[in-house]
């Protein structure tokens, strides 16, 4: 009997999988959506005839699965499918597509499985088989064979179809999401663009009448130039009703708190009330392009309208260069024991030409070489982190330091390469805050042993990577790549040695005020020189320039290090997947199992190398020490210092994986997918 392999969007037709059954759905509602066909599940199981995968996900498991996908990658195509394909492409019209996984289980309440498979965006004709291939291997990758079994589903489970669709452009484009409810209003994501409140309204109009017809759900859309065009329509999970944070009511009643985001990148742990003092000395004193506050004890940032500084009349090198070379003039003219309001100017004056000049086009730069490749080469994006890797700046160089204290071999040796490393570094700490003392203070989270290593292995060859970006491009863009690669490589590595400056000239700032500590220590004013971070911020400066207070410091360093310590046990609240099992970020390559072992920036340990270390952020001054077989974070982008460290240690990592902390717990059992960015649950502690 002959076998066809493409079929028409049909709702009710469930061999068709989720994306294409509810692209149909969303046509049959008389909203707009791109043209589009399926390809069903005989076409995998001609390329893949036989799956018989058990669990445990052990070394068979894997070589197993790595067969498969190259089977699905190399088989020939069966008889009559090139010219179906051909014949729906036609039928379509248009020069680009659309290449979406419709599997088994996804668009599913409860396992939605929200990116675990794979999908190719913005693919020219020629190139719609090979993103079939593609979209078809991702059903038996590591992550999605993991994925199934936690939900008791066999992997390459029927069907296996692929939803194939006229490439939508737009300007903009995100999800929304709407529960019916008393008061309810719908949930907004963009990605992309700006939404203008026209196609807003539409948009929320249509969610709410789907909304009543299949209850709560979530669409994704993108906006053409003629309004929406519906892509997916799912089940919706909301959240349950959650008790408001009280540190909104710092933040005072004509702002408006969507306005501010925690920054749990750079600052994920409460600050002392001397860093939340400087933060307000820097919002007050240097324009940067947005505004800070400490709400709950959190850092919290705004966008800001005021001016920027005048922008660099160099090369970006060139300006850095001139920065550093003028904070070692003025640093050198503050002497040994720099006064505090002389060492908090000096600190604004090198901030305000950090954020407010050097990092604007930094970032730019960095944006750009993402959305080159997101738009021109979007089936190249997994090279993202190895496009950033090799990059020479600080952030090697601190590795290659810290490197050096594990291998050696003997205490004379780690004391030798401990020097070194406090010599360049000695002025970070594992956490940006005042209060924690520097590395040349307290160097013992520096003294690694050397059993709880991991090797670095070379680094990834980025010129390669470069090269298949380019091969992938006409002539003008391939010319136009060769001046955007090395601009956002230039712009990664002076991001590095920023943070370092940043570094150095806080420090400045400690040294000042544990000078004032150690003067009210030895009048007994205070038990410790070190209180004097636990103290009002302005009571410092005042104490600083000599004020006489009859205050009682002690007990008042006492509640602010109590209060600091509450503040610990009640974190702002963040946005959690709605998958219990798994979570997605950026992936770095590489694949790992192991115990999830949850990081403490407040308690820095180092790790046995057989553990998934998962933590809110790592900084750039803990990543050297960090030994672990893999890493999750969940902030962080492909392009950031957490995915370069990994590719260069050949640390599988996955990065930005929103929810992890709350969908993992200390001892869980997980797999770490860094191909396709995929952390999965395997057992429980």
């Amino acid at each position: 009997m002959e076998v066809s392999y493409v079929a028409t969007l049909d709702a009710a037709d469930a061999s068709l999988g989720g994306k294409a059954r509810s692209l149909a759905r969303l046509a049959a509602a008389g909203l707009p959506t791109p043209a589009g066909f399926a390809i069903t599940d005989a076409l995998f199981r001609a390329l893949c005839p036989t799956i018989d995968l058990q669990a445990p996900f052990d070394d068979t498991v894997w070589t197993a699965l790595a067969h498969l996908r190259e089977q699905i990658q190399n088989a020939p195509w069966p008889d009559g499918f090139p010219e179906e394909l051909a014949l729906g492409l036609r039928n379509v019209g248009g020069e680009r597509f659309s290449v979406r996984s419709s599997f088994a289980g996804e668009d599913m309440a409860g396992a939605l499985a929200a990116g675990v498979y794979e999908s190719c965006v913005n693919v020219p004709a020629a190139g719609v088989a090979a993103a079939i291939r593609r979209v078809l291997a991702s059903a038996v990758s590591l992550g999605a064979a993991a994925y199934a079994m936690a939900h008791d589903r066999k992997p390459g489970e029927a069907p296996v179809a692929v939803l194939i669709h006229a490439y939508a452009p737009g300007d903009a484009e995100g999800s929304a999401a709407f529960a019916p409810g008393a008061n309810a209003e719908p949930e907004w994501m963009l990605r992309r663009g700006n939404l203008p409140s026209e196609a807003k309204a539409e948009l929320q109009s249509s969610l709410k009448r789907l909304a009543r017809e299949l209850g709560p759900v979530e669409i994704e859309w993108v906006l053409s130039e003629r309004g929406p065009v519906y892509l997916q329509v799912r089940p919706f999970q909301p959240k349950g009703a959650t008790i408001e944070w009280p540190g909104w009511k710092d933040l005072p009643a004509s702002n408006d708190r969507k306005a501010w985001h925690w920054d749990m990148a750079h600052n994920p742990l409460p600050l002392s009330p001397a860093q939340a003092g400087l933060v307000e000395f820097v919002d007050q004193h240097c324009q940067v392009g947005i505004r800070q506050r400490v709400l709950g004890g959190y850092l919290f940032y705004a966008s800001d309208d005021r001016p920027l500084p005048p922008a660099m009349e160099e090369g970006a090198k060139g300006y850095f260069d001139g920065l550093r070379a003028d904070f070692e003039t003025r640093l050198h003219e503050l002497g040994p024991k720099p006064a505090l309001e002389s060492a908090l100017l000096l600190f604004a004056s090198v901030y305000e030409r950090i954020f407010g000049v050097l990092q604007p086009p930094l970032k730019r730069a960095r944006q750009q070489l993402q959305s080159f490749v997101r738009k021109h080469a979007p089936a190249r994006l997994p090279l993202l982190p190895a496009l950033a890797a090799g990059v020479p700046s600080m952030a090697e160089e601190r590795r290659r330091r810290a490197a050096a204290i594990r291998q050696a071999l003997t205490d004379e040796a780690r004391s030798a390469a401990t020097a070194e490393y406090l010599h360049q570094f000695g002025d970070e700490a594992p956490i940006w805050d005042l209060s924690v003392p520097t590395y040349a203070e307290d160097p013992a989270p520096l003294q690694l042993h050397r059993s709880a290593a991991r090797e670095e292995s070379s680094a990834v060859d980025w010129r390669t990577a470069g090269d298949e970006v380019a091969d992938h491009l006409a002539g003008s863009e391939r010319e136009t790549w060769r001046q955007i690669l090395p601009l956002a490589r230039e712009a990664i590595s002076l991001s590095e040695a920023d943070d370092w400056l940043y570094a150095r000239a806080q420090a400045v700032v400690r040294r000042a005020l544990l000078a004032i500590g150690r003067a009210l220590e030895v009048a007994g004013r205070l038990a410790h020189a070190a209180d004097v971070f636990f103290l009002p911020f302005p009571l410092a400066r005042d104490l600083g320039c000599g004020a006489s207070r009859t205050t009682d410091l002690l007990a008042i360093a006492t509640g602010g290090r109590t209060t600091w310590q509450l503040e610990r046990m009640n974190p702002p609240p963040v946005a959690i997947t709605a998958d219990d099992k798994a979570v997605r970020g950026h992936g770095t390559g590489g694949h790992a199992i192991g115990r999830i072992a949850l990081h403490r920036a407040d308690a820095f340990r180092s790790q046995s190398p057989d553990v998934v270390l998962l933590a809110p952020t790592l900084l750039p001054t803990e990543l050297p020490l960090v030994a672990a077989a893999a890493i999750v974070t969940e902030t962080g982008g492909p392009l950031d210092h957490v995915a370069a460290q990994a590719r260069e240690r050949g640390i599988p990592a996955v990065i930005g994986a929103v929810g992890a902390t709350s969908v993992f717990a200390e001892g869980d059992l997980v797999l770490v997918d860094a191909e396709q960015g995929l952390v999965v649950r395997l057992a429980r502690a």
